[in-house]
């Protein structure tokens, strides 16, 4: 009988805990996502790059384009889903990261990823079909994503060690 009012006592003061952990699964898996996106992102942007390099190398420009455009369509899916989970993660958070320098940084970097993407987007759309101008476009291209992979990893520092 003694027990009875403790549980009821344990029961209502762990309503707040239980919105608490509530809070906590949204944040975990709005995380995990935000995660997988930034690496299946990074996946395709860098595969984007070894592609470029692979037809300049070899010669075979109509190899590229197959693969160059669903990886960048994929990244630029990804790109998104990063930029929409951030700002959700911001939100669970109550806003606890819309004022750090980081947080900022890494909005801005993601943003000039995304500015590079389109970029490679029209370069590629642009490219001739068969001709002599075909090796400097995929250069081009390979510097972008790589510039993109750069900028990406620029932005894991940043979140990982949280400078300013």
């Amino acid at each position: 009988m003694g027990a009875y009012p403790v549980f009821l006592l344990w029961n209502y003061c762990n309503r707040e805990g239980a919105r608490e952990a509530h809070v906590h699964n949204l944040y975990t898996s709005v995380l995990v996502v935000h995660v997988l996106a930034a690496v299946l992102g990074l996946g395709s942007i860098t595969s984007a790059g070894i592609v470029a390099t692979t037809a300049r190398r070899t010669q075979q420009v109509a190899m590229a384009s197959i693969w160059l455009f669903p990886l960048l369509r994929y990244a630029t899916f990804s790109l998104v889903t990063m930029l929409t989970t951030g700002v959700l993660l911001d939100f669970v958070a109550s806003g606890a990261f819309s004022a750090a320098w980081w947080f900022r940084g890494s909005v801005l970097l993601l943003l000039a990823t995304g500015i590079l993407n389109g970029v490679m987007r029209r370069t590629i759309g642009a490219a001739p079909a068969h001709g002599e101008g075909e090796a400097p476009v995929l250069r081009r291209v390979e510097r972008l994503a790589y510039g993109m992979c750069a900028l990406l990893g620029a932005i894991t520092i940043l979140m990982e060690t949280k400078p300013f």
